[in-house]
């Protein structure tokens, strides 16, 4: 066996010059070269020639993101140091990705393979570098195939496959299990990009224009406006300094008529407006996308931040900007478009977006969303993506929908989650839209979206472990708020910054005056009742998991 030199930056834990195997025993090697380079040849879709006679050459790939500043560059930049040898009919190569010291690569592959495998930060909040065999993938022809067949359609060959990025192995099998699912485009969806935010407001259709529309056919959305699940999430402020100055909206004080505060509003001549704007039909028969029920996600991808794939459901008038793309299965198929809703909002579809990192989520990357027509659970979807999403009556066309199909039939009720005085149940009455439909306080809203990431992990054949796998190792701004930020009162409310100061200088001793914050989206104000605690999402989504396990067994 050759073994490859390679020099590393100075401080960065090994030597200056290591060596480590390169081929496997009895290869003639030919020759090797080692490249320090940015990778966006291994995850740009025009570049699948380049990166297949990539994957031919490549005998290690070792990828970093620069936060320990070991390189003179932006230190969330991602890069990778990759040996290349001579040309191989297929191919084969190792490597690990999500690294930040080159010790961590040199040592994973002389370790024993013992202990939990690490992720992208470790439980104290810092960048995990311990190295596990674990974290090394042997990458060839057939893990090629599970990365197509997540990744790419049938025009694409499988070596020009875009490179899937995970850091341990437990993470790569999970990934190969959602490859083989069915993909959420084949429920039949229709795209629309919305408005372009600079040429079209050009061309007059609509121009800036603070405050709140008289009705849903003058709401143009903007990415901070949606969050998971939340086509309420936040409102622009008067000032409109930057694309900062938003402020968070208040569901639990949000009418049941309430319409968006916007940025911009449209201008000119109504008819050429509508006209515009998305259009699913013909001359003849026109079918508006304003007309349906919509998912719609932001289309800029934080690969690293809480969330990357923010998606949830907009009702029919609204339009958007271009920083939103948005999707409907059809205007009389909005139960269906609500189940789409539930795929995309857990943590296995963000998990996959994130593992091939992008600056930009198209309407490719949510058609081939891992989904499954599991005739058992579709209910308890349907029941639990309504509640969240339905935030306001002009959902209420969808809840009819869901209604119709729901009648009748049998949803469980909360699988667990923070129990309070007062605490709404989970089974409702569908058959009209009030005020009490949404959930609105905090606990409820995560709770129900955790019990979604159960049913759809139970569909899609990943097990308990390897969903608190994923969620600890791939999701670590998500599991440091989890464990540091997110605190709840006896109400289920998220406990404010200046309530938590408070509470953490005097502990039990806080005043009630100290308890009490003025919602800055609302005016309303709210006193937070101790215990503050934090919830514990990998124990609630195993009682989750295991309550809808047995839902199955007994269906079955």
């Amino acid at each position: 066996m050759t073994d490859e030199l390679i020099r590393w930056p100075t401080g960065s834990g090994v030597p200056s010059e290591s060596r480590v195997p390169s081929v496997a025993p009895g290869e003639n090697a030919g020759g090797t070269v080692g490249l320090i380079h940015l990778e966006s040849h291994f995850t740009d879709e025009g570049a699948g020639p380049l990166r297949a006679a990539t994957y031919r050459r490549l005998r290690r790939h070792w990828q970093f993101i620069n936060e320990l500043q070991y390189f003179e560059i932006q230190h969330q930049k991602r890069y990778g140091i990759n040996v290349y040898g001579t040309e191989r009919a297929e191919p084969n190569y190792v490597g690990a990705c999500s690294l930040y010291s080159p010790a961590t690569a040199v040592n994973s592959l002389r370790h024993d393979g013992g202990g939990p495998e690490p992720g992208i930060k470790d439980e104290d909040g810092n960048w995990d570098l311990r190295p596990h065999a674990a974290r090394i993938e042997r990458v060839d022809l057939e893990v090629l195939r599970a990365w197509h067949g997540l990744l790419e359609d049938d025009t694409t060959p499988v070596e020009q496959t875009r490179m899937v990025y995970t850091v341990n192995r437990a993470a790569s099998s999970v990934l190969t299990k959602l490859a083989r699912a069915p993909r959420l485009g084949t429920i039949g969806f229709r795209f629309s990009p919305g408005w372009h935010e600079t040429n079209d407001r050009t061309r007059g259709y609509f121009d800036v224009d603070w405050g709140v529309p008289e009705s849903w056919d003058q709401v143009i959305l903007q990415g901070p406006h949606l969050y998971v699940g939340n086509p309420f999430y936040k409102a622009p402020n008067k000032s409109m300094k930057n694309h900062l100055d938003w402020t968070p909206v208040d569901l639990e004080a949000l009418p049941a008529d309430a319409i968006p505060t916007t940025s911009y509003k449209p201008a000119g001549d109504e008819y050429e407006y509508d006209c515009a704007y998305t259009d699913w039909g013909t001359e003849e028969n026109p079918d508006p996308a304003r007309d349906h029920y919509r998912i719609a996600w932001r289309r800029m991808a934080a690969n690293t931040g809480e969330r990357t794939l923010v998606a949830t459901l907009i009702p029919p008038g609204s339009a958007h900007t271009h920083l939103i793309y948005s999707a409907s299965a059809g205007s009389h198929r909005a139960s269906m478009t609500t189940v789409a809703l539930a795929f995309a909002s857990t943590l296995l579809a963000d998990f996959v977006v994130r593992s091939a990192p992008k600056n930009d989520i198209l309407y490719s990357t949510l058609e081939r969303l891992p989904y499954s027509p599991n005739a058992k659970l579709r209910s308890e979807l349907l029941i639990r993506a309504a509640r969240i999403g339905f935030v306001s009556k002009e959902w209420d066309r969808a809840r009819v929908a869901v209604h119709e199909e729901l009648s009748g039939t049998f949803t469980s009720p909360w699988a667990g989650g923070l129990d309070y005085a007062g605490r709404p149940e989970l089974e409702v009455d569908t058959s009209a839209w009030t005020w009490a439909f949404p959930l609105r306080r905090a606990s409820d809203r995560r709770q129900a979206l955790i019990e979604i990431d159960a049913l759809v992990a139970l569909a899609l054949g990943v097990t308990a472990d390897e969903w608190c796998t994923i969620y600890r190792t791939q999701f670590p701004v998500l599991y440091g708020y989890d464990r540091n930020t997110y605190y709840y009162d006896a109400n289920g409310r998220l406990v404010p910054t200046s309530v938590l100061q408070a509470w953490r200088k005097k502990g039990n001793a806080i005043t009630g005056s100290e308890r009490t914050h003025v919602h800055p989206g609302s005016g309303v104000s709210y006193t937070y009742e101790p215990p503050f605690i934090t919830l514990d999402r990998e124990a609630d989504f195993r009682e989750s998991y295991h309550r809808f396990a047995q839902l199955i067994v007994d269906v079955d």
